[in-house]
């Protein structure tokens, strides 16, 4: 029984390693991002082999698209949601052309609503089994015009940063989940907000997993206010030095403890 049920969990753990490597072959790599976005960095750290956070790049007639989600889960239930979201991204930025980011999250949220109903025959069914689940993703999405000198964003449950010569503007988004209980309750419209790019404008966009990390010697979460305070330390050095400053802040501050969730920062300066 010993040896069976190891040759099982290899063959599962191949298995994951093997839908690991189809994933990051679906996602965006961070060198290609750089092609657009140069002065750039993405800290990406799986709980597990495979990850429900992820983030999403568009490049469309001028215009870069780039977004961070996290899925409800993480693991492979995690991975099967970032499969759909970056699915129906694609689909809606890159063939039906919708460039505004609150439309393209009402978007998105109607095709995971959608995604996640199929199947259901009945409204009884559905009453019964998807009542108490609340599956869906949170997103933080930027649409960066550069003709224009324009940058416009929308949030669903995520807070996106953009900080210029120490003053921050903090977009805390919609309250709404995308495919989330509420806004499969009643008809959603996500927020779009505008801003006039100027120099050295630095974005930073993140899931919950970083501040959701347990610490080892106190076992407190980091919180979401120290890791806006770490941000605003260190908006102003390049961006391969921010990525060490935030990889060696996560890795001091869990020490020996467990990763609570997947971790995903993003930053990049236009």
């Amino acid at each position: 029984q010993s040896k069976l049920l190891k040759k099982k969990n290899n063959l599962i753990t191949d298995s994951i390693n093997y839908a690991q490597l189809i994933q990051e072959a679906i996602f965006p790599s961070e060198k290609s991002i750089k092609v657009y976005l140069p002065d750039s960095f993405i800290f990406f750290k799986p709980k597990d082999i495979v990850s429900g956070d992820f983030y999403w790049f568009s490049e469309q007639n001028g215009k870069l698209f780039i977004a961070v989600v996290d899925c409800t889960g993480h693991g492979v239930p995690g991975a099967f949601m970032s499969m759909i979201g970056n699915t129906l991204l694609n689909e809606i930025v890159n063939y039906q052309k919708i460039y505004k980011p609150s439309l393209i999250l009402d978007k998105l949220n109607s095709g995971v609503i959608h995604a996640l109903s199929k199947g259901v025959k009945s409204k009884e069914l559905i009453s019964q089994d998807k009542s108490s689940q609340d599956d869906g993703m949170d997103i933080a999405l930027c649409c960066i015009d550069l003709e224009k000198n324009e940058i416009q964003v929308a949030s669903a449950n995520h807070t996106i940063y953009i900080i210029n010569k120490e003053k921050v503007k903090i977009i805390e988004g919609d309250i709404y989940s995308i495919g989330g209980f509420f806004a499969k309750k009643k008809h959603i419209n996500f927020t779009n907000h505008s801003f006039d790019i100027h120099n050295d404008i630095t974005v930073y966009m993140f899931t919950d997993g970083y501040y959701d990390q347990f610490g080892w010697n106190n076992n407190n979460k980091f919180m979401k206010a120290n890791l806006n305070e770490l941000l605003l330390s260190i908006y102003n050095k390049p961006m391969d030095e921010q990525k060490r400053i935030i990889e060696k802040s996560f890795y001091n501050w869990k020490g020996s403890n467990f990763q609570v969730d997947d971790v995903l920062v993003m930053g990049f300066r236009i």
